[in-house]
């Protein structure tokens, strides 16, 4: 099932009969609906995403709660790690009304961010590692060691954070019948790590909590020097409910499949025919030339 995320459309639409048209117009088999779309253009949309396009994935936050305009809408508006009992209850009671929302769509996967570990960012240090002719390989190796054990001897609080609204989401999930996959994150201090991806979930195991393989982040990772190729795949492919589809140039991701680096026959063994094949691309990075060749070359190899 090829699908594409209504995060193509940001700022070039503003009916919601268009994406839908849209989307059918490019013979995909279905939607995601993400954070940035608003409650009146869920409303708008909704008759048909029962008739017409199969929804066949949402994440969340959605839809963009009330209060904040679509530019603000972000899969980390609320921070299901935060240590702040106030932030950490309002992530948990925007992503229930995900839930019910995919409720009342009969959506099964509801793609989730699960926040960060409350250190600096090194993404910057990082980026100058990585664009450095000069950069040495176990300079690179030693800063991002060092940065490991900096989160690990942070990390526990946050992590404890997301345990606990996992476990209060997890029960909602049951109730609804929806499955949670925990998406792998860009950024070194997001979480999950690939070691949390696992603690995750071996503690949930047989419950409604997956794992959601993005394949841009994982490539962008491993351009770091963070995790070694396929990694992520290897380890928790028995456990994918869905993935998101994207190609890589460096640390440029969302980028349509084709105009990259990424090696989609490699990554295809790894993935059951039945999972939601997600295409999230940016739209300020992706024509529509680039959007329909990429939707040919996925089709073209069967992924």
């Amino acid at each position: 099932m090829l699908g594409i995320s209504t995060a193509w459309w940001y700022n070039k639409v503003d009916r919601a009969d268009t994406i839908v048209d849209d989307i059918l117009g490019l013979g995909l088999d279905g939607v995601e609906l993400e954070y940035r779309l608003t409650l009146n253009m869920y409303q708008e949309m909704k008759a048909r995403l029962t008739t017409s396009l199969p929804v066949l994935s949402i994440h969340n936050f959605f839809p963009l709660p009330e209060g904040f305009g679509p530019d603000q809408g972000s899969g980390d508006l609320f921070l299901l790690s935060s240590t702040d009992a106030e932030q950490r209850s309002k992530a948990v009671k925007y992503t229930i009304q995900t839930i019910q929302h995919a409720h009342d769509l009969g959506v099964q996967a509801i793609v989730l961010h699960l926040g960060r570990v409350d250190m600096p960012n090194p993404a910057e240090r990082l980026s100058r590692l990585y664009y450095s002719a000069n950069a040495q390989e176990d300079a690179v190796l030693s800063f991002i060691d060092e940065q490991r054990n900096i989160r690990q001897a942070i990390s526990q609080k946050n992590m404890d954070a997301v345990l606990r609204s996992l476990e209060e989401l997890n029960k909602e999930a049951e109730k609804k019948r929806a499955f949670l996959g925990i998406e792998n994150r860009y950024h070194f201090h997001e979480v999950p790590s690939f070691e949390e991806i696992g603690m995750i979930l071996e503690r949930f195991r047989g419950s409604s909590i997956g794992y959601w393989h993005d394949v841009g982040h994982a490539r962008v990772q491993e351009n770091l020097g963070i995790l070694s190729r396929n990694d992520l795949l290897q380890a928790y492919s028995d456990d994918i409910i869905g993935i998101h589809v994207h190609d890589v140039r460096g640390l440029n991701d969302h980028l349509a499949p084709g105009q990259g680096e990424i090696d989609y026959q490699e990554i295809k063994p790894y993935l059951h025919p039945s999972l939601p094949r997600i295409l999230e691309l940016n739209a300020s990075r992706v024509n529509r030339k680039e959007l329909t060749e990429g939707i040919r070359m996925i089709r073209s190899i069967g992924l």
